[in-house]
């Protein structure tokens, strides 16, 4: 929602006497709506007196009104001149100045009238909005509380103020606000409809829900909040009822460029990619400079395999908005995927500055990104995003090495018993627990950019961290009955927002194409699966074995032991097929159409681990030859790994 803001209502000031009954006629017209009998009015008194204050005014007003803002700030501006000591003048000059951009002047307007009138509460509300639309947050803030100070039912300062909080992202506080506003007006659709936003933010969609149907309740043809609610439906994947909360804001509002965007988003993740594709183009024939909508363009284009067009797509969404670090990241995963690692590694950094920003510590020391020596020097590595991608970079900790560099990992604490496993000679610290006295800092997914790696470069070890041997034989000789099966790892399942989806394999399908006789299968799945496991033993027979001792999202150290103690891996891509990989463990991994950039195109093998095989889909959402290649490819002799 926009920010709320108002003309600052005036006492009239004395007209003279000849001029005064005609002045409070107008008035009358211009309190009804009647702007053209008011404004003929007002011209009426200036063609007797062309300095009349009042009358100037509320042409500059009526001016206003009607979307003439050169014409009111002419009348405002001499006005002004005549009797500047009217505090009201101000800020309805303000708020013109605000509308067209000039925020500063317009802060400086509103100044001008709390010095003729420091209580006014409407001059310190509009500052507000002027001071956030500066992005001087902390003085908006601060301007709303003053409003709300001076008049403690002022319901739209509350509701400017939760606006601000929202943005900034302290979302509770955001809500105490809307709920304030709701106290002193129950019938404002726009704060309940701007209170769900807040809420689901906060991930409570069904209260979120509950705001939205009351502020259509108050409103029902308020096309914004059908459009929120579509967002919140579609968090709860109730995905139809989205779409139909969608087409319900766009019957009200045909040019919503956002709700056509909104819908697009969720037929994407109904995996329904040319609808999709027709939804986001028709967002941008309303708003062909919508960079949100260039960038959603281009992740359809992406999935529907047009590389080069989702590649331009993205490129004019970064032209029309530089920062949009979404789209950045985009592109740098694209070009990464085609392989062109230089430009896309150096567009990779953009996901430091996104609104969910991933590898983002502030440090004292100087980023290292390939450019000093590091002989002798101390440098900082510090994880981010998942664990698998922990696990496919913490390589570069031995190039580090390599380069006489003495190095500190720092990592999360459920990881630092595998990083300990890296066979080199790094510290190993908890991310809660760095040290002070280090040279550099990197976080772990620069590295790559670090040392310019290429497809020729990629330091592609066969080995490189090493599991409990112990464990490992231990779990070994009991999942294949001292020899007697091989043991075969299993995982296919992801619950991953955006791309679970299209990663994760039908359990019960998948079995119609293997043989299970000659293999234990054990369960590498984290999650709860326990019903798919039931349900594939009771239709098919089939038993996957769980190993209780081993947590295999907490215990990595453990979960390690038990990849290493299989004899095969079959896995999607998830954290599984990295720390297989990592373990030089024959492994088989099925990939939808369109992967993640890291196993790049039109390959079997991967450059970033010697032991793995890909299988991949010829056709978004067609498991059945992934499958057929499994089946003979388990039936196939093990071999060694590289």
């Amino acid at each position: 929602m926009q920010n709320r803001k108002g003309f600052r209502p005036t006492a009239r000031t004395q007209a003279p006497d000849a001029n005064q009954m005609t002045f409070q006629r107008a008035q009358a017209f211009h309190k009804q709506g009647n702007l053209a009998e008011a404004q003929k009015l007002y011209a009426d008194i200036l063609l007797k007196d062309p300095n009349h204050f009042d009358a100037l005014h509320f042409c500059g007003v009526i001016a206003y009104q009607k979307g003439d803002l050169g014409g009111a700030e002419s009348f405002y501006v001499k006005a002004i001149s005549l009797k500047n000591s009217a505090a009201a003048i101000y800020v309805n000059y303000g708020l013109l100045l605000h509308v067209s951009g000039r925020l500063d002047e317009a802060v400086a307007s509103y100044d001008s009238a709390i010095q003729r009138q420091p209580n006014d509460a409407y001059a310190f509300n509009n500052r507000g909005v002027s001071l956030e639309g500066l992005k001087r947050f902390d003085d908006a803030l601060a301007s709303f509380d003053r409003a709300i100070s001076i008049h403690s039912n002022f319901a739209d300062a509350y509701i400017n103020r939760g606006n601000l909080l929202k943005t900034v992202g302290r979302l509770p506080e955001a809500l105490s606000s809307y709920d304030r506003s709701i106290e002193i007006l129950p019938g404002d659709a726009d704060a309940f409809n701007n209170r769900g936003v807040v809420l689901n933010g906060l991930r409570r969609f069904d209260e979120a829900l509950a705001s939205y149907e009351r502020a259509l309740s108050l409103k029902p043809n308020f096309a914004e909040a059908y459009c929120n609610r579509g967002k919140t439906l579609n968090a709860l994947k109730r995905f139809d009822e989205a779409l139909a909360s969608y087409d319900k804001s766009i019957g009200i509002k045909s040019d919503y460029a956002e709700a056509h965007n909104n819908r697009g988003a969720t037929l994407a993740l109904m995996l329904r990619f040319p609808d999709a594709l027709a939804s986001y183009e028709r967002a941008l024939a309303i708003k062909p400079d919508y960079a949100e909508a260039l960038n959603n363009c281009g992740v359809a284009l992406q999935n529907l395999k047009m590389f080069d067009a989702a590649l331009a797509r993205y490129s004019k969404a970064i032209d029309i908005k530089p920062d949009y670090a979404e789209a950045c990241w985009n592109k740098a995963s694209l070009l990464l995927l085609f392989g062109k690692f230089g430009d896309g590694l150096t567009l990779y950094e953009w996901r430091k500055r996104g609104e969910d920003p991933k590898g983002e510590r502030t440090f004292r020391q100087p980023l290292w990104l390939g450019e000093e020596s590091l002989r002798n020097r101390r440098i900082l590595i510090h994880e981010e995003q998942g664990v698998g991608d922990v696990v496919q970079f913490c390589r570069y900790i031995k190039l580090l090495e390599a380069e006489g560099a003495k190095v500190v990992f720092a990592v999360s604490a459920k990881l630092a018993p595998l990083m300990k496993r890296l066979g080199s000679d790094a510290e190993i610290c908890l991310l809660s627990d760095i040290p002070d006295d280090f040279d550099f800092h990197c976080p772990l997914m620069s590295l790559p950019l670090a040392f310019k790696t290429d497809l020729a470069t990629i330091p592609a070890m066969a080995t490189y961290l090493f599991a409990d041997e112990k464990r490992s034989h231990q779990l070994h000789q009991r999942l294949s009955r001292d020899g007697m099966k091989k043991v075969c790892g299993l995982s296919w399942y992801s619950k991953a927002d955006r791309t679970g989806v299209t990663r994760s394999v039908d359990l019960l399908e998948l079995f119609n194409h293997i043989d299970p006789t000659e293999y234990t299968f054990v369960s590498l799945q984290y999650g709860d699966v326990a019903d798919q496991i039931a349900d594939l033993k009771a239709k098919k027979g089939v038993e996957i074995v769980c190993v209780p001792e081993v947590d295999n999202f907490q215990d990595l150290d453990g979960f390690a032991a038990l990849v290493d103690a299989c004899d095969v891996v079959l896995t999607i891509d998830n954290t599984t097929v990295h720390l297989a990989g990592a373990l030089n463990k024959k492994t088989l991994v099925m990939l939808p159409d369109v992967p993640d950039w890291r196993w790049m195109l039109d390959r079997d093998d991967s450059p970033w681990y010697p032991s793995i095989r890909l299988l991949r889909q010829e056709l978004l959402g067609d498991w059945r030859a992934v499958f057929q290649r499994v089946g003979a490819a388990l039936a196939e002799p093990l071999g060694q790994p590289v």
